[in-house]
């Protein structure tokens, strides 16, 4: 409070304000102390963080930071005496029109992207001149400040973006030379990348932001053609052969990314992007972007695109062997989704990428035989919701020997068997003395698949031989080979 009160004595030394600006801004501060002590607790803390922020920059109240500064405080006094603290996102237009914007915790921010934002949809010239009192004069530009702390930027930091549209906005409200004066600071608000230029969204940090690279197109693009400037015209090309560059790094198939190797953007933001890119194909008729347009609104709009590259086998679970006891369920998806499977009164949601996935449906206990529909509803990350119908799934039991025949010459066994619920079979040979000299023997073959051959070694002379072949399930069947002689 005291550097406040300090840096307005030395503002009006400087003749940074006048006389009657000072004793309007002294009121306003004695206001806020008298309201940091009197209103409910969590009110008051936020009227102290409004009177913190002035203390950084108490050595340079020239006259458009003040006037930003000590009415955002006058906002705050105004709404904390007769509001609750918001839980939500909150926009509040002062009596000229500016926005402030609600951050919890530091209380309503005068917010230069909103305030052009409002002025690009309403024209008001009444806002123009508020906002044009606010901007800083620096260099033949006019920059808008944040004057609050975020992430890890300090205050008073600036927005490329912001800057963008603010020549945009005031070359909509009629006030060209406000406009071009607003254009001036965005070359300096770009970083060079190996690709090309690209604005910074926040002056503090390097983040290589898709929708600030193409709202600044858009806006430079307007801003241009309304003002005749080609230096923005041409800025504007340059930004744009930049963004179709690196755009593929954005694009996911599916949705965008916020930010260069960043993750998902929010479905705001998804659809922020994507109003822009609509925009940028009017503007330009580029092919492109028109394309880039409308694969985006399919993002948003569309749901996810479902194809099963087969249909599943037939399953045997009963009885439980290891072998084709659940079915696999092959599907492709054209983005991410959550997915619900369901099938023979079984339902099962798994959280998938796009691409191929095989989903394992497991028949729930005392499952039938018989032919179930198949059903896949899904639910993309922006809210689409689809049903897909699969194919049905085939529930089988092996309840029957396994059909086999066979035959031994020369020492080889030769067998064939069509047992589709068995991977293999167990094979032994039986041997009884037709003399019933000898006592009966078993060659035991272990286990093999359905059809095939395998060498067989009898014990010497001549023996009655009988095939037993027992599938998976624990079924056997038996045949008849005949007598064998070693």
């Amino acid at each position: 409070m005291q550097l406040a009160q300090r840096g307005l004595t030395t503002a009006l030394r400087h003749h940074w304000l006048k006389a009657a600006d000072v004793r309007r801004y002294r009121t306003t501060l004695n206001r806020a102390a008298w309201d940091a002590r009197r209103l409910p607790k969590l009110r008051a803390q936020v009227v102290a963080a409004q009177i913190a922020q002035l203390a950084p920059l108490h050595d340079s109240y020239v006259r458009p930071r003040a006037l930003a500064l000590f009415e955002q405080l006058h906002e705050n006094l105004e709404y904390l005496e007769t509001h609750r603290l918001p839980t939500t996102r909150l926009d509040v237009k002062g009596d000229d029109g500016v926005v402030y914007r609600w951050f919890p915790g530091q209380g309503l921010e005068f917010h230069p992207l909103a305030s052009f934002a409002e002025l690009n949809a309403t024209r008001d010239p009444d806002l123009a001149a508020a906002l044009v009192a606010r901007g800083i004069p620096r260099g033949g530009a006019l920059y808008w400040e944040y004057a609050f702390r975020y992430g890890s930027g300090r205050p008073p930091w600036t927005s490329g973006m912001a800057q963008a549209v603010a020549a945009q906005a005031l070359a909509r409200a009629g006030d060209a030379d406000a406009a071009v004066r607003a254009y001036r600071a965005v070359p300096h608000l770009l970083m060079i990348l190996s690709s090309g230029p690209w604005i910074r969204l926040y002056s503090f940090t390097s983040e290589i932001v898709l929708n600030a690279q193409l709202q600044t197109i858009v806006s430079l693009l307007e801003y241009g053609k309304a003002t005749g400037d080609a230096r923005a015209a041409g800025l504007a090309d340059r930004l744009a052969q930049t963004a179709q560059t690196l755009f593929p790094r954005f694009d996911t198939g599916e949705w965008s990314r916020y930010e260069l190797r960043g993750a998902y953007a929010s479905r705001s933001y998804q659809t922020f992007v994507t109003t822009l890119l609509g925009r940028l194909g009017s503007q330009t008729q580029a092919p492109f972007w028109l394309s880039a347009a409308q694969r985006f609104r399919a993002y948003l709009f569309s749901p996810v695109q479902v194809t099963q590259t087969s249909p599943p086998p037939a399953i045997w679970p009963q009885p439980l062997d290891g072998y084709l006891d659940t079915a696999p369920i092959s599907i492709t998806l054209s983005q991410r989704a959550s997915v619900t499977l369901a099938v023979g009164g079984s339902i099962s949601t798994y959280q998938l990428g796009p691409g191929l996935h095989v989903l394992t449906w497991k028949p729930p206990p005392g499952l039938g035989r018989g032919t179930y529909p198949a059903q896949l509803s899904t639910l993309t990350y922006a809210g689409n919701r689809g049903t897909v119908t699969l194919a049905p799934v085939v529930v089988q039991w092996d309840t029957q020997p396994p059909p086999v025949t066979a035959t031994v010459a020369d020492g080889l066994l030769s067998w064939q068997s069509t047992d589709a619920g068995t991977p293999w079979l167990a094979l032994a040979i039986d041997l009884v003395d037709p003399s019933g000299v000898a006592p009966p023997q078993t060659v035991d073959l272990g286990q093999h698949s359905v059809s095939g051959t395998a060498v067989v070694t009898i014990p010497p002379g001549t023996w009655q031989a009988t095939l037993r072949a027992t599938n998976s399930a624990g079924l056997t069947t038996t045949v008849d080979l005949g007598q064998l002689t070693d």
